[in-house]
């Protein structure tokens, strides 16, 4: 009797669930390194936006998880105003450092995550989330637009 005789349902089974097991292995490896790798980026990001130190600068941003909001926010000497465009009864007080927060959270538990930095200033410029593969109606984006840097 051979043992590695691949006619043996035993034997098949045997081989057939090591493959198994090395397929997702390699996935779940792969999982965590990209896990690994967005959470430096956005280290990097985050360490960039601060080391600017803006205290004077506007943006628009546009909320959307279920219903959404479009604001404009103007920070002068590191305090913001929230101006609303239309009437909504959802968002309206996004700043900068809450789309870090979001952002952070997101890549250690969403389902699915999108990410756009912006290049000049390092912020999350788009986030598209998707927190759960299970939920339907759980997705939240995040848009800043019309950034600028105010001189006083």
């Amino acid at each position: 009797m051979n043992l590695f005789d691949l006619r043996n349902p035993f034997v098949a089974l045997i081989v057939l669930g090591s493959l198994i097991i090395l397929i997702y292995s390699s996935w779940g490896i792969y999982a965590v390194s990209e896990r690994s790798r967005q959470f430096d980026q956005f280290e990097q990001y985050r360490a960039h936006w601060q080391s600017l130190n803006l205290k004077n600068y506007a943006y628009v941003i546009e909320e959307g998880c279920m219903l959404s909001s479009t604001t404009s926010a103007t920070v002068q000497k590191g305090e913001h105003i929230f101006e609303q465009f239309e009437k909504q009864h959802f968002g309206g007080k996004a700043t900068i450092a809450y789309l870090f927060e979001q952002t952070e959270q997101a890549i250690k538990e969403a389902h699915q995550l999108e990410l756009r930095y912006n290049s000049d200033y390092g912020f999350p410029e788009e986030i598209r989330v998707d927190w759960s593969k299970d939920i339907i109606d759980d997705e939240c984006s995040y848009r800043v637009t019309e950034f600028k840097q105010n001189e006083l």
